[in-house]
């Protein structure tokens, strides 16, 4: 199944645009959060609800992952087959919204 954003005005996951996508938190009070971030009227999220990685900054959104390896002394990191984001991230980007929707995108 191809999943679209459900952000208003948003193109991610189509032809052209990112292909990252996340599904709605479980978490009752992260949810309205996320909720709360996207502006839509009258919108009740399912399980196929998804928000794509736009609307994220950088710092949200894991790509890799890491751990030390206390025999070698060493740092050892991996990239993620799938990014995941950080606990807590809040959708806080809306590229097409009027500016005092959203916070700048920190992203290069």
């Amino acid at each position: 199944m191809v999943y679209k954003c459900c952000v208003p005005r948003c193109r991610g996951n189509y032809g052209t645009g990112p292909k990252v996508i996340f599904s709605f938190p479980k978490d009752a009070n992260l949810r309205w959060k996320w909720l709360s971030a996207i502006h839509r009227d009258n919108f009740q999220p399912t399980e196929h609800t998804k928000v794509c990685e736009l609307h994220f900054t950088e710092s949200d959104i894991c790509r890799h992952t890491g751990c030390y390896d206390e025999v070698k002394g060493t740092k050892l990191t991996v990239k993620l087959s799938r990014p995941r984001l950080r606990e807590g991230a809040i959708p806080s980007v809306l590229p097409g919204c009027p500016s005092y929707l959203s916070t700048p995108s920190t992203s290069s």
